[in-house]
This record gives structure tokens, sequence and C-alpha cells, in this order.
């Protein structure tokens, strides 16, 4: 999986012609006229995003912060800010990040 496919998996539900062509992926599911993610989309965005963790975590320990959000996707390897967010939410969870008062992640 690559950002662009994560990016328009997180928002598919926005966007009636991605909604069906990932029902044919096998990425969501209809049922009464409502949209489910399946566990096939679940294992893959949890790949994805497990596979961005470390990259990140490293990126912001050799800056200090993610002050310079920039700089840090581009150590990290990310393109995509909301990558960048949703990877920084699993650090936090996970405890080896913290967030300041202004939402800037730094290392613990």
């Amino acid at each position: 999986m690559d950002e662009e496919l994560f990016r328009l998996l997180l928002f598919s539900e926005q966007d009636g012609t991605s909604v069906e062509e990932f029902i044919k992926l096998g990425y969501l599911i209809r049922s009464n006229d409502t949209i489910f993610r399946t566990s096939k989309l679940d294992e893959e965005l949890k790949k994805f995003i497990d596979g961005k963790k470390e990259s990140l975590y490293e990126a912001v320990k050799e800056y200090g912060s993610a002050r310079d959000i920039r700089k840090v996707m581009e150590r990290a390897g990310i393109r995509e800010f909301i990558t960048f967010s949703v990877v920084a939410d699993e650090l936090v969870k996970e405890g080896k990040l913290i967030k300041d008062k202004e939402m800037i992640c730094i290392t613990r």
C-alpha cells in the first residue's frame, strides 16, 4: 500500500466512485446501504502504519521535535500530512511520542 491508497481508503466514504472500487477489491462491503470496513482493510492499514512508525519516530528523535513538520516528513519518507498525523497519533498512543500544548510531537 502506498500513501495515496492509504489516503483514499481513509476517505473512501466521501467518494462514491472509490467506494465501489474498494468493494470490488475487498476492502469494503455494503450491507443494507451501509458501508463497512473489512478485516482485509484493517490488516492493510495496520501494516502500512506499522511500516511508517519507526522512520517517523527516528526522524522526530533526530530533530528533537516535529516543529518543522516538512523536514520530519521528508526525513521519514512521508509525503502526505494525513499519513504523518495518523502515524504520529499511533506513536503517541504507544507512549513513544508526546504532544505539547501546540500539538507538536516530541520524543519522550
